[in-house]
C-alpha cells in the first residue's frame, strides 16, 4: 500500500492542531512576546555607555552575507534581568 506525501502531510496537520485554536489566537501569542532588551538599538556610543550591553563587531557569514555590527545584552545581564 502505498500513500503519497501530500497525504501524509495532511494528516500530521489535521492530528498536530487542536480543533480549538484559531489564527486570532496564535496572532494573540506573537504579540505576547516579550519586549527587546534594553540594548536593542543603540548605536555605538550608547552601547558602550550602558554596562550591561556590548558592541557586536560586523562579521563575515560562510554565504558570503554580511552581518552588521549592532549592540547585545551580556549574559550575565540577560539571566538577572527581571521577568
Amino acid at each position: 500500500m502505498r500513500i503519497s506525501y501530500p497525504a501524509i502531510l495532511l494528516c500530521l496537520f489535521a492530528i498536530g492542531a487542536p480543533a480549538s485554536w484559531s489564527w486570532a489566537e496564535n496572532i494573540q501569542i506573537a504579540k505576547t512576546r516579550k519586549p527587546p532588551s534594553a540594548c536593542v538599538g543603540l548605536d555605538q556610543s550608547a552601547c558602550g555607555a550602558k554596562s550591561e550591553c556590548y558592541w557586536r563587531k560586523a562579521t563575515l557569514l560562510k554565504s558570503g552575507k554580511t552581518r552588521r555590527a549592532h549592540c547585545r545584552i551580556k549574559r550575565s545581564a540577560r539571566k538577572n534581568a527581571p521577568t
